[in-house]
């Protein structure tokens, strides 16, 4: 069963004014401010990587499982302002699992899908950062699990709030055979925020303008996507 809640409504409507004269976001193209949300929702927001497995390095020595924290928890302010419930698979720089072990990457990603699915979430969205051999690649991108139409779904709203909100943001959505995707129950995307390996990009990633447009398009998109969906 799906409610109205008006109070939600109008504390969107705030959050559209305060955005768009502060940031410029595209609003019009973000959510209506008569989306119908589910009750009961919670997200699971996964920041990718932990150290000592840091993940990319951008040319100024940005490390991406830092950074992934950083819009993780920005995201979750977006969402749970809205009042969704969230669950982040880490909220401390270290990965999940014992790193004396030989074995420690396998065992922090299967620790974060015990987490996400003992959550009884809806929704996973996990937070990355890109990076590629030619520095002039650029551009978030989202996603999806392999044969999934839901999971299609929801990287697509996203990316349409992304490709409203930014020049470079890649049009096309992905199938991708990854383990967090393939291993947990909620509908799940992956979004790379864009790449540290093009030093322009890596300074927009770490200026916080940038990332607050970033983390509310995130948002923006995921609940285009609840106002659709029945669960």
């Amino acid at each position: 069963m799906k409610i109205s809640t008006n109070k939600k409504m109008i504390a969107l409507f705030g959050v559209f004014l305060v955005l768009i004269f502060t940031f410029g976001f595209v609003v019009s193209n973000a959510i209506q401010t008569n989306v119908i949300i589910p009750k009961g929702i919670t997200i699971v927001i996964d920041a990718g990587h932990g150290k000592p497995d840091g993940g990319s390095v951008g040319k100024n020595g940005t490390i991406e499982s830092e950074i992934n924290l950083k819009y993780a928890k920005t995201l979750e302010k977006y969402l749970t302002d809205f009042g969704i419930n969230v669950i982040q698979t880490r909220t401390e720089e270290n990965c999940l699992a014992d790193t004396d072990s030989d074995s420690f990457k396998i065992d922090d990603m299967q620790k974060r899908a015990e987490i996400i699915n003992s959550s009884g979430a809806q929704i996973l969205v996990s937070i990355h950062m890109n990076k590629f051999t030619q520095s002039s690649e650029n551009g978030a991108q989202v996603f999806f699990e392999q044969d999934d139409e839901d999971s299609k779904k929801l990287a697509d709203s996203i990316r349409n709030i992304l490709v409203a909100n930014f020049d470079n943001a890649r049009e096309l959505t992905l199938a991708g055979d990854y383990y967090i995707l393939n291993n947990t129950k909620p509908i799940g995307v992956i979004v790379e925020c864009g790449f540290l390996s093009n030093e322009e990009e890596e300074k927009l990633l770490n200026a916080p303008e940038y990332m607050n447009k970033m983390c509310y398009s995130i948002y923006a998109g995921i609940i285009n996507f609840l106002g659709v969906v029945n669960f």
